[in-house]
């Protein structure tokens, strides 16, 4: 028999939950590869180029894990015709939220493919000058990674609480599937009051709030892992009235 197309979905965004988890742990100067303080550019950058293998293949999990989330949330999307307020118009807008929020931080995936690859021309580089080019042009795309990862960070918090508020009302009583969509709402409650609290408290500890980033997000992926464990088992509070 045919999967359903929200089972199919649940089972995408299981995957995509794991692969973006794994490769975001052992990426090297990651938390478990020889780990590096990201706000250091050049530690960074150094660590990718010294295990460039591990670099691209964790990399490229993070970006099919991504996809895999973007296409487990458009099959939510059908939850919000006919409802009003954050069950409908607010849900829509918080899933159109995160995926352009997931397309920034791939697009910055994107970017460290090419760091990595300009630190491998680095290392062949003919002339000394032509090595210093290329190693100030892994640190230029590095920075632009930076960028887009600082959009994303911008972005994040609203289309997870706005998603999570849209659907918490579908459930009658408290389970493990709703706090999953509450603990969404709080993703981007902390993950908002984190990026302020980083931009206007003088001498923040930018490492510090990265460190709490890290871990919001982690949080939420376990949340959408539930969540997409939900999807997986047909539950009806994630299930479009006309698939039913």
């Amino acid at each position: 028999m045919a999967m359903a197309p929200t089972r199919h979905a649940g089972l995408a965004l299981l995957v995509g939950v794991v692969l973006s988890m794994i490769g975001s742990l052992i990426f090297p100067g990651g938390p478990l590869v020889d780990p590096v303080d990201q706000t250091d550019f050049a530690g960074a950058i150094e660590a990718l180029a010294a295990n460039p293998g591990l670099g691209h293949l964790t990399t490229l999990m993070v970006i099919v894990g991504m996809l895999l989330h973007g296409y487990a949330l458009l099959a939510l999307f059908g939850l919000a015709r006919g409802g009003e307020g954050f069950q409908g118009p607010g849900l829509r807008f918080g899933i159109i939220v995160s995926l352009f929020g997931w397309g920034l931080f791939i697009l910055s995936l994107a970017k460290r493919h090419m760091v990595i690859h300009l630190t491998q021309r680095a290392d062949i580089a003919d002339t000394a000058s032509l090595q210093e080019f290329f190693d100030a042009a892994a640190l230029t795309g590095h920075t632009e990674m930076s960028g887009l990862i600082l959009g994303f960070i911008v972005i994040y918090p609203f289309g997870s609480a706005l998603t999570g508020l849209g659907l918490v009302p579908r459930f009658d009583a408290m389970d493990v599937f709703k706090a999953a969509c509450y603990g969404l709402v709080l993703v981007g409650v902390v993950g908002f009051l984190n990026f302020v609290l980083a931009l206007f408290v003088p001498d923040a500890d930018l490492l510090l709030h990265l460190m709490i980033n890290n871990l919001v997000l982690m949080f939420g992926s376990v949340c959408l892992f539930v969540i997409g464990l939900g999807m997986y088992r047909g539950r009806s509070e994630f299930v479009p009235a006309d698939t039913t």
